[in-house]
């Protein structure tokens, strides 16, 4: 049995992936399969012969054979249309004309002609064949491309040429099934339940597209649906044997999931039940009765996608479903010890890592080849800094199989920190002379991380210590051999292969070593002088001076008795030699971790280069260097400061202080330091970045990205540090929100998957605003995330871009996967509200919002989150409490916040918590004019008539306000005050009105409206009145943060009068700036603008009226409180129109007043 791409189509076997096989066997086999197909069609109506050609038809039919026989198709092609202009009733004309445009590879323009015969009535068999054959030439080419668009996660290009090959041959059902696979890969789920019912259309009995619009049916949550679906596609007589096995696991999961264990149970009844897989099912299902809580709610909605496998047989390709490989609430939930690592997790979550530990270990008893389990005990013990511990868990996930690349990279740096403290202590050891003792404990740090070059520099250190030269050799020469771009394990070495006698070897040592690109001025100046030193001690006077030759004596005084002594040797190559001089190694923990130099031996040592028991300062770095490594930092500070003021000029005192105070956190002054040092050595590498690190940590990007720059540009980093360092600098761009730095930092890594690398990408895209390239790296990121910190940073991330492409499915979706299948089980409960808010999951958000503030956890940002979450859920309460909270917090300081979006919160609050209110209004020739509330009617009116009006509304609980959804209930009453007619005025012209109004979309001001209108008045209507408006607007709010903004609004409104037929309509827009008249009152706000407006009034001799002209409104904002916004308002409004078209009400001055409370 074969598989082929569970995304291919069914007909795509390999045999006819070859386009010319494909075409002659396509064609071939349809027109034999239609012609065979005629006789057993049975009898068909009889139908009259098109009468013989004649003429010019005739004559044009002739030439078209003609040039045919003769292969002359081009010509062919033109006289057989000729002719079929004059008889398009002859089949064997049409077919002359596709085979002519077959001939020349049109296939396309052949299967356009045999569609244009067939709207022109020809039902000849043959030519309908030769179109469907045809048909399905041109298809493969849409099928395959849409083929590799998904191969290519471009589900988009895929389902746009799905479709080009279902309109070519709209009844194939593997063209279908691609079309749905390609939805379901771009995350349109409704859509692909739709594509899938067309395909049940298309082949009623078949149990795939069945079985496939169940599945979506189920993620859909149309559960019976979805049921009856996969009810009816059992019924399918091709079921049997595996094909049946593995739909019935389907299925049976679909029923798991809805939370229908007997269903599955039924389901798997009849198939071998000594199958592992169906015996998984059974063991969940029986589990799921006695536990309803064993799957997860809405587990349906991350079902894994059921894939096509099609195996060709000589009758065509045979199709089944791919089942999942567990089921949901499987491979863990169904396990011993599930109830014990549910209460790990639970206390992994709470950051109870003693709990986690304890409860995580009995469940591995239980189950030990469980990886996820195993994965969390990794987890906890990193968390809690339980090194040892999490090497050995560590090595156990190996044993058992796990060999995940972020398992293996973090054994790597757990091993670094373990072996950390053991060469810490062998630094120790050395500085109380126990040679031997720092030996043992050196090797063991070289055991334990023997990829850390500077634990092998601990050890050579050592073992020169202890006399054992030839072991020391061994060391350095493995050093070398494993980083032979390092200089200092070669001029070690270089030393030590003289030492035992090995002249020429030391030499390509030295040499190998001062060759190095990467050597500040103190380390070629000290090699140097090491390397001269041993020159000497062979005899080799010429070399010495050929080895001190760049060095500037008069900068240098150290090199002047070298000069000396190779001189003398010249004169006398026979007389004394200086002695071979042991180099000093310089080796000292920091909060970088343990560092190593090499300097020039005592008696040839550099002036402030090293520690010389001669030298001023020495006990007091003696003893700041015995407080160090006793981690006690308060006294190696003042130690080092008071080396350093013996000796101003010692580099070493300097370093050691710089280091104090780094591991002391004080990084201001470190940073001092750090200057005086670079200072005297600009170009020194190491120090540029450890000062780059001390700007990081003190929040100065800018100088950071300098320092790692300038580091960079030395050309003397170590090779095995500028990675390190671009990846510095790429956080310092990211840091001061400078991504193109990031970016640039990063080129060199473009290929490189790593965590470090894609997760900076990323981040760098998104700053860019480049969000499908960030989510591209952020998915690359999570495949080789470490920790559990660091695949909670890239599912979140990834969570959060699919949110902001619009591409909330997908984001709910990926985020359902994780939750369903307990990856979510260590997160906070804050920490998890917060990404199911993101992922669109209400709900499950309100719920840990809940959960987490019942344990006083929420604070700053996340309590504007929880306001949000309770409010989309309709819990308006608890939303205005987090909104208060909020705040709060922003008014003590614990809370940053931009004024305006502070005032935003209040604004919540105000709506939120109302429950009632009114409007009043008094209008002067209304026409086209907008109310001062996109709810509120406008007030009825005509020209050079004064109306007025008032309305009182109500909100009822539960209903009234739901995330920006409103309903209300209202009484109002309008009349007519003043007429410059002559008409009714006063009480006869009061209109009574008692209705309901509904705003059912939260983000658009679309109002419904339905009013019964009674008389007051004598001249008032009784009737029943509809209305629907809508409006958008910007500005219109108050603005706290600036005097002065943009504004502008639009309105429409339509009314219709049931009882006595009448239209009203009206609509207005306006465009201006508003400023704030801060001198006055900073609640009062002026808005000059233009508008244009209009009516439509049935009851009018000329119902269409529009006018436009300047206009302003004075709004005065009132009615607030500490936690509210303003509620109320008052409008004054002016305005002159001139008339652009329609009556002549449409000109002349509009004026009002209206009043919001």
């Amino acid at each position: 049995m074969t598989t082929a791409n569970p995304l291919r189509p069914a007909l795509s076997s390999p045999a006819l992936r070859d386009p010319i096989r494909l075409k002659r066997m396509a064609l071939g086999v349809m027109l034999a399969t239609a012609l065979a197909a005629g006789p057993l069609a049975g009898p068909t109506p009889a139908r009259a012969e098109p009468p013989e050609l004649t003429g010019a038809a005739w004559a044009a039919a002739d030439r078209a054979y003609a040039a045919q026989r003769d292969k002359k198709y081009s010509e062919t092609v033109t006289y057989a249309r000729e002719a079929l202009k004059l008889r398009p009733d002859v089949a064997r004309l049409w077919l002359l004309l596709m085979d002519a445009l077959e001939a020349q590879d049109k296939t396309a323009e052949a299967v356009a002609a045999g569609n244009q015969a067939i709207a022109a009535g020809i039902t000849d068999q043959t030519l309908v064949a030769r179109v469907r054959a045809q048909s399905k030439i041109l298809a493969q080419a849409p099928s395959l491309a849409a083929n590799k668009a998904l191969e290519a996660s471009n589900p988009k290009a895929a389902v746009e040429a799905a479709k080009k090959a279902i309109a070519l041959v709209p009844d194939d059902l593997s063209y279908r099934m691609l079309l749905v696979y390609a939805l379901i890969a771009d995350g349109q789920i409704e859509a692909a339940e739709k594509a899938a019912g067309e395909a049940v259309e298309v082949d009623p009995q078949s149990f795939l597209p069945r079985t496939l619009r169940g599945y979506l049916r189920e993620r859909l949550g149309r559960i019976a649906e979805a049921e009856q679906d996969f009810d009816t596609a059992l019924k399918d007589e091709v079921l049997s044997g595996a094909t049946a096995r593995d739909v019935r696991l389907v299925m049976a999961d679909a029923a798991i999931a809805a939370g229908h264990p007997q269903r599955a149970i039924k389901l798997l009844e009849q198939v071998q039940p000594q199958d592992a897989a169906v015996a998984g099912r059974l063991r969940v299902a029986r589990t799921q009765e006695k536990n309803p809580k064993l799957v997860p709610d809405k587990a349906f909605q991350s079902l894994p996608v059921p894939y096509q496998k099609c195996v060709d047989t000589p009758y065509g390709p045979s199709c089944s479903l791919v089942p999942a490989t567990t089921p949901p609430g499987g491979g863990v939930s169904d396990t011993p010890g599930y109830d014990a690592a549910l209460e790990a997790f639970n206390a992994y979550r709470d950051g109870n890592d003693a709990l986690a530990e304890t409860r995580i270990r009995e469940a591995l008893k239980d189950n030990p080849g469980n990886p996820t389990w195993r994965r969390l005990l990794v987890d906890t013990l990193e968390r809690a800094k339980k090194f040892k511990d999490l090497d050995v868990a560590i090595r156990d996930a190996i044993a058992q199989g796990d060999t995940d690349p972020t398992l293996l990279a973090l054994r790597a740096a757990n091993e670094k920190r373990l072996a950390e403290p053991l060469a810490e202590q062998a630094i120790k050891e050395l500085a109380r002379g126990k040679a031997q003792a720092a030996v043992t404990l050196a090797r063991q740090a070289v055991d334990r991380a023997p990829d850390a070059l500077v634990f092998r520099i601990v050890l050579i250190n050592a073992l020169m210590a202890a006399g054992q030269v030839k072991e020391a050799e061994a060391a350095a020469a493995g050093a070398v051999a494993d980083n032979p771009s390092e200089p200092l394990p070669h001029v070690l070495r270089g030393y030590l292969v003289q030492k035992l006698g090995q002249r020429d070897e030391a030499i390509r040592e030295f040499d190998t070593a001062l060759a190095s690109p990467v050597l500040t001025d103190l380390e070629d100046l000290n090699f140097r002088i090491i390397a001269s030193n041993a020159a000497l001690a062979a005899g080799q006077a010429a070399d010495a001076l050929k080895l001190l030759e760049p060095l500037d004596a008069g900068k240098n005084k150290e090199i002047v008795p070298l000069h000396k002594q190779a001189e003398a040797l010249m004169k006398a190559p026979g007389g004394p030699r200086p002695a071979l001089v042991q180099p000093v190694v310089l080796c000292q923990p920091t909060s970088y971790g343990v560092i190593c130099s090499v300097f020039a031996g005592q008696s040839l040592q550099v002036a402030g280069a090293g520690l010389n028991p001669a030298a001023p300062g020495y006990a007091a770095a003696s003893a700041a260097y015995a407080a160090f490594g006793k981690r006690d930092y308060s006294t190696a500070i003042a130690e080092a400061r008071r080396a350093v003021d013996a000796e101003p000029g010692n580099t070493t005192y300097q370093v050691l202080l710089l280091n104090a105070l780094t591991s002391a956190g004080r990084y201001r002054e470190a940073e001092v330091v750090a200057n005086r040092l670079l200072a005297g050595n600009p170009r020194d590498a190491t120090l540029l970045v450890q000062r780059a690190n001390l700007r990081m940590r003190a929040r100065d990007f800018s100088g950071a990205i300098l320092d790692f720059r300038a580091a960079l540009a030395s050309g003397r980093l170590p090779t095995g540090q500028v990675r390190q360092v671009r990846l510095g600098l790429a956080d310092a761009g990211l840091s001061a929100k400078q991504p193109a730095i990031a970016l640039d930092a990063l080129a060199p890594y473009e290929g490189e998957g790593s965590y470090e690398v894609q997760a900076r990408f990323g981040f760098a895209y998104l700053a860019l605003d480049d969000k499908e390239a960030a989510l591209q790296a952020f998915t690359l990121a999570a495949t080789r995330a470490r920790s559990g910190q660091e695949r909670m940073a890239m599912l979140t991330a990834r969570i959060g871009v699919l949110s902001q492409l619009g591409r909330r499915e997908e984001a709910r979706q990926l985020f359902l996967s994780a939750y369903n299948s307990g990856a979510l089980r260590g997160m906070k409960a804050v920490d998890l509200a917060v990404l199911a808010s993101q992922a669109g999951e209400d709900d499950l958000a309100y719920e840990y919002f809940s959960e987490a503030n019942s344990r006083w956890q929420l604070r700053g940002t996340n309590l504007i989150n929880a306001g949000y979450a309770a409010r989309h859920t309709y819990h308006n309460a608890e939303a205005v409490d987090y909104f208060k909270s909020a705040i709060d917090e922003a008014r003590e300081g614990k809370l940053k916040l931009d004024p305006q979006y502070l005032f935003g919160l209040r604004r919540e609050v105000a709506e939120l918590t109302r429950t009632w209110g009114a409007y009043a209004s008094v209008s002067y020739g209304a026409v086209g004019v907008a109310p001062g509330s996109y709810l509120a009617p406008p007030t009825p009116g005509a020209n050079h008539t004064i109306g007025a009006g008032g309305e009182i509304y109500w909100r009822p609980p539960g209903i009234g306000y739901r995330d920006g959804a409103i309903f209300e209930l209202f009484v109002r009453g309008f009349g007519t005050l003043y007429s410059d007619a002559g008409g009714p005025t006063g009480f006869d012209t009061i209109q009574g009105g008692a209705g309901a109004r509904w705003k059912p979309f939260k983000s658009e001001n679309l109002v419904l409206e339905v009013s019964y209108l009674f008389p007051v008045g004598q001249y008032a209507r009784d009737d029943v009145l509809l209305r629907a408006a809508y409006s958008k607007s910007e500005g219109t709010d108050l603005r706290v943060d600036v005097d002065n903004w943009r504004a502008w609004q639009i309105y429409g409104d339509y009314n219709y009068f049931l009882m006595t037929p009448q239209t009203v309509a009206s609509f207005e827009a306006r465009y201006g700036h508003a400023w704030r008249l801060d001198a006055i009152s900073d609640r009062l706000v002026l808005w000059p603008y233009l508008a244009i407006g209009g009516g439509y009034d049935t009851g009018y001799a000329t119902p269409f009226a529009l006018g436009a002209g300047p206009g302003a409104t004075m709004r005065y904002w009132f009615n607030e409180d500490e936690y509210a916004a303003p509620r109320s308002y008052l409008d004054l409004t002016l305005q002159y129109r001139f008339k652009l078209a329609g009556d002549e009400r449409a000109e002349g001055i509009f004026a009002g007043a209206f009043l919001s409370y």
